[in-house]
């Protein structure tokens, strides 16, 4: 696993993003795809409005399976939040 997520800037309502990024590296598998499922279909739901936070979140959430060496994991959560929204 290389170095951890490195994310600049902060969310919509000041709190650092680099904060959400570590809570992800921290969940183990089964708890990231929870939360990436989430954060996917929230960032769908969100779509009228480009500057949500969870379309970041969403990036970021493929961003650590990535540097987790398991892009599968992404696609898991992507796959759950599909079923989640009847698809």
């Amino acid at each position: 696993m290389s170095d951890r997520l490195n994310i600049s800037g902060k969310d919509n309502y000041g709190k650092p993003r680099q904060v959400f990024a570590d809570d992800i590296a921290g969940l183990d598998d089964d708890a990231f795809i929870a939360r990436a499922a989430d954060r996917i279909w929230l960032s769908a739901f969100a779509n009228n409005n480009p500057r949500s936070d969870y379309h970041w979140q969403a990036d970021a959430c493929y961003d650590e399976a990535q540097r987790r060496g398991n892009p599968d994991l992404y696609k898991k959560a992507h796959n759950k939040a599909r079923a989640l929204a009847g698809h």
